[in-house]
């Protein structure tokens, strides 16, 4: 007898771009644990990778296969090119240094060249496709139709890339995409949290939400939300008060006025939190964490439509806050089913106005140099495809474009 009570999801199909990098392990480690998309959630992941890489491909698919994770249902590996129907949920590790701002000088480098090669390439394939709608021939016949089964409603891709960089190729060299299914993490709440908590010598699960603005781990700004120390008793006595923390935390810590202020947070606490991101805190693990805890936001608010999620995260500006439409930002969002929209909290501050003027800036000038470089790029080494020599080319170890079917990613 079956005593089953919970409906058998059909499962997700996740492909992860660059699995063989440390952090891409650690994410696929995660969403087959449940700990991404919950433990009922079965999984049918795609490792894509260049066709040489194939062979350590599959002898990853052999151990993960053997750990017996709860979400496994299949795992393929391929090294063809993904389309926008290939997946459910698309998972980009670029490898880059810096995530959020390429320094073009340093692609040179082997590693760096290979992973914007990668990206570069799978953004020029991807296109949204032209559903056109046939009108029924009215021939003079009628039939009955049968009641059909109500088919399941399509699953909107989600774009999860591990930088506003990669974000911002995903966005500017793909074909008729809509601009809210791409998405990043970023560290810049966590940081600001550590920093606060170790300056006001409390735990940061204490601290109140963050909200963040950003165009890179340089140019942002930062806001809490009231009051800054959950639980906190604030009694505004004056209009010289402070509304953020209470007297006694104040007394407690032994700070005066010039050590923790408003203005002590528009300044001196930028600058503690630009150090510290500027440390490049971008190691497997972190970057790990930081991408699975980005991407199980986005699949609570998809799988609970009727409750609102609040949190930080890198999207492409739908031209909110006077933003530009179009550009990769780090903004506060509230995600609610599949659509998402900007928290609009602190938008009459006129700090925050003047900030968002300085990210505007920051954002268009790395755009309009990163992605003509990129488009140059594709230009010379995909599409003239200057990065394949001879002797690969005539290979029959490596598949080409005209060789197969389907588009192939080729390496040296």
């Amino acid at each position: 007898m079956n005593f089953q009570t919970r409906v058998v999801l059909p499962p997700l199909k996740v492909l992860v771009v660059n699995p063989l990098t440390p952090s891409g392990q650690m994410i696929m480690v995660k969403i087959l644990s449940g700990l991404v998309f919950g433990e009922d959630q079965l999984i049918d992941l795609i490792l894509l990778v260049y066709s040489n890489e194939k062979p350590v491909a599959e002898q990853l698919k052999i151990e993960l296969v053997q750990c017996g994770y709860c979400c496994y249902n299949s795992i393929t590996v391929s090294s063809d090119l993904p389309g926008v129907s290939d997946a459910d949920v698309f998972c980009f590790m670029s490898n880059f240094y810096n995530l959020n701002k390429i320094e073009l000088h340093k692609v040179d480098n082997d590693d760096q060249f290979d992973a914007l090669y990668l990206i570069i390439k799978i953004a020029n394939n991807l296109s949204r496709p032209v559903s056109v709608q046939e009108e029924p021939i009215d021939d003079g016949v009628k039939f009955v139709k049968k009641p059909k089964k109500p088919e399941p409603k399509p699953r909107k891709p989600i774009f999860m890339a591990d930088g506003l960089a990669t974000m911002d190729i995903l966005m500017s060299l793909s074909k008729n995409m809509p601009h809210d299914v791409f998405f990043c993490p970023t560290p810049l709440p966590d940081i600001a949290k550590s920093v606060l908590g170790d300056y006001l010598k409390v735990q940061c699960n204490k601290i109140n939400d963050v909200l963040v603005w950003a165009a890179n781990d340089e140019v942002f700004h930062v806001e809490f939300e009231k009051p800054m120390i959950i639980n906190d008793q604030v009694n505004v006595e004056s209009q010289c008060d402070w509304d953020m923390v209470g007297k006694d935390l104040l007394q407690s810590i032994d700070y005066d006025h010039t050590q923790f202020s408003p203005s002590w947070m528009k300044k001196e606490f930028i600058e503690k939190v630009t150090v510290s991101a500027l440390k490049n805190p971008y190691g497997s693990i972190f970057r790990a964490a930081l991408f699975a805890k980005a991407l199980r936001s986005i699949w609570k608010a998809r799988t609970s439509a009727e409750n609102k999620f609040y949190c930080c995260m890198g999207v492409i500006s739908d031209g909110s806050l006077r933003t530009t439409k179009g550009y990769p930002y780090v903004l506060p969002l509230i995600l609610c089913g599949e659509t998402w929209t900007v928290n609009k909290s602190f938008e009459e501050t006129p700090h925050l106005r003047g900030e968002l003027k300085r990210i505007n800036k920051a954002v268009k000038e790395h755009h309009q140099t990163f992605i003509p470089y990129c488009k140059k790029f594709l230009q010379e080494n995909v599409i003239n495809k200057s990065f394949i020599p001879d002797s690969v080319e005539s290979s029959t170890g490596y598949s080409t474009v005209a060789d197969s079917s389907k588009s192939s990613l080729v390496m040296q």
